[in-house]
């Protein structure tokens, strides 16, 4: 009985959420735009609400707010990097293999992910080295899961020096 209670919830929810939904679908196909246009730089705000990081994704529905929550490692790499701040700022990029060779910031190397089930990145940095699992929201900012990502900014502090070499 209680597994019929949990999926009439979840159907409520997402019936009432049905509104929400479609206004996140330009959201993603901004992000499906960028991702077959570039790699470009991608600046990302990170909020603190009580002791959990949100990730402000431009243009997603208030109404997921909940579906932005930073779990899995990377709550506590943002907490790490933050410094004590409740609003963190980083800058980004998709990389290729060359980049990724000669970068000395800290860089995100995916080790396995699924369309709904999210990605599990590798973090190796100089001042971290742990697993870090990234939400399917990440869709919603990146268009895809990236095989590398390369932080080099979080706030005004930066945590590398890219330097690419042709």
């Amino acid at each position: 009985m209680s597994n019929l209670k949990t999926y009439f919830n979840d159907v409520v929810y997402i019936v009432k959420n049905i509104p929400a939904y479609a206004k996140a679908v330009p959201v993603l196909a901004k992000a499906l735009y960028h991702r077959f246009t570039g790699h470009g730089v991608f600046e990302v705000t990170f909020i603190k609400v009580g002791k959990k990081w949100y990730c402000e994704v431009p243009g997603f529905p208030k109404e997921l707010f909940e579906h932005t929550l930073m779990v899995g490692g990377a709550a506590k790499f943002i907490d790490y990097y933050s410094r004590g701040e409740d609003k963190v700022v980083a800058e980004f990029m998709i990389s290729n293999e060359k980049q990724a060779k000669y970068f000395c910031g800290a860089s995100l190397k995916k080790e396995s992910s699924t369309l709904t089930g999210g990605a599990f990145y590798r973090v190796a940095g100089p001042l971290w080295n742990e697993e870090l699992w990234l939400c399917p929201v990440t869709l919603f900012l990146l268009g895809k899961y990236p095989e590398r990502i390369l932080l080099f900014r979080m706030n005004k502090n930066r945590l590398g020096c890219p330097i690419y070499f042709e």
